[in-house]
């Protein structure tokens, strides 16, 4: 990413982890306080940065050795998703990922991690940019 950032003049490319879990209902916003908590969330100059979906519908069906016990049929939950992304640290990834199993209402919470690159603002720059919000009547 060494030359893209070299041609990137308002934003540079870091390496970072994404980190995507589905969550029920019942799994208000104790899961991503926990991981804010834990990690913090931080993505430039903002901490507490997390997005969650609206909802949409997970389906399974729990086998021998799950907690359901013996096999029933197909389940139907109402979930969202959280994600969010972290620097690529092995140690900011663990405690996160313990954070949502300690917390998380599933015995097998869906969690997935993808290695990717995000954008990082150049704070010095673009700061009269009429785009932004703070330079937009009424959007403060």
């Amino acid at each position: 990413m060494k030359d893209v950032n070299a041609l990137l003049s308002t934003c540079q490319l870091e390496p970072v982890w994404f980190v995507r879990a589905e969550l029920a209902d019942r799994d208000d916003a104790r899961v991503r306080e926990a991981v804010t908590e834990a990690v913090g969330l931080v993505y430039g100059s903002y901490d507490s940065v997390a997005f969650e979906s609206a909802r949409g519908m997970q389906y399974c069906r729990p086998i021998e050795g799950s907690h359901e016990g013996s096999p029933v049929g197909l389940v139907e939950i109402p979930v969202r998703e959280l994600r969010f992304s972290l620097p690529r640290d092995r140690e900011t990834l663990t405690r996160a990922l313990e954070a949502i199993r300690a917390v998380h209402s599933y015995e097998e919470p869906v969690i997935s991690v993808t290695e990717g690159w995000a954008t990082r603002a150049d704070y010095s720059k673009g700061k009269d940019n009429p785009n932004r919000w703070w330079n937009r009547e009424g959007e403060r």
